[in-house]
């Protein structure tokens, strides 16, 4: 079906990042004006209470966005998108709508075929392969299946998200330690997944996100194999956690969690954003 009309411009951005036009009306991306470094996950903890997001800076940017494999499937169509530095938005859709790819896209697993994406001020598709797993290490992903290690503890488990980037030990354990409090499992910290139940473990994969103070926290379907009330308590820990600043990006087909919460709802449908709304439902109200 036909898309909405769509601008050439790129989408607006707070002005702590200024999108400007170049050869092609492309985004100067190596042009930003001074701001603030953002506040670790460290000092938002030590700090206590609410962090109130900085407005002018800006996590993610996605500039007239296509996706099309090979054998001419359009994934993805003309999409634009602008979060700023703690934004909760839930990303909804029909299976098929483009909500894996844009995901895929976001982690560089995949490149776009034309179009921008913009991590924390860096195009994507211009990092060298080298430097794809430090950027990867400004998002946190949080799976519906939660993606485990199984002869791994809870603790080993956050950790090793940390020893594979090489940091030092004397780091590690207090940056676990930390996360394993923000999300209630000081107590199971020496538990294998086996002796978890379904929310202990996502509450795990929540950790093992957060762990490395990332910029963007995706969550795919978090709540997917939980039951309504454990649902529930991991979308309230992610309410927190975006509460102390942590940029949430979440995909979902919860359609009673997003109407309840009233957050921003980004729509995709056939591959194009056809409604991006602050306070939205999961279903277009007229």
């Amino acid at each position: 079906m036909a898309g909405p009309a769509r601008s050439r411009h790129p989408p607006e951005v707070p002005s702590g990042r200024l999108p400007l036009h170049g050869a092609g009306g492309s985004l100067a991306l190596d042009v930003a004006l001074p701001i603030v470094p953002a506040r670790s996950l460290r000092e938002r903890l030590l700090g206590g209470g609410r962090t109130r997001a900085r407005t002018d800076r800006t996590v993610l940017v996605l500039h007239d966005v296509t996706k099309e494999y090979p054998n001419g499937r359009v994934a993805l169509r003309d999409v634009d998108l602008v979060i700023p530095e703690g934004d909760f938005v839930f990303l909804v859709g029909p299976s098929g709508a483009g909500k894996s790819t844009l995901i895929k896209l976001l982690i560089r697993d995949e490149l776009p075929t034309r179009g921008e994406v913009v991590l924390d001020g860096q195009d994507l598709a211009r990092i060298g392969r080298r430097n794809v797993p430090r950027v990867r290490r400004k998002i946190g992903i949080v799976f519906q299946d939660f993606k485990l290690l199984p002869r791994k503890s809870v603790w080993e488990n956050v950790a090793f998200a940390l020893e594979v980037t090489g940091t030092p030990r004397r780091r590690i354990r207090p940056a676990v330690d930390r996360v394993l409090a923000l999300v209630g499992l000081t107590a199971q910290a020496r538990q294998h997944p086996h002796q978890l139940s379904g929310g202990e473990q996502q509450r795990t994969a929540i950790a093992r996100a957060l762990v490395h103070d990332p910029r963007l926290i995706i969550a795919d379907e978090p709540t997917g194999n939980l039951d309504p009330l454990i649902s529930w308590e991991i979308i309230q820990l992610l309410l927190r956690i975006n509460e102390l600043g942590v940029t949430v990006l979440m995909a979902t087909h919860n359609a009673d969690v997003v109407t309840a919460l009233r957050k921003r709802v980004v729509a995709l449908e056939e591959g194009r954003v056809i409604r991006d709304e602050v306070g939205g439902t999961y279903h277009r109200v007229d």
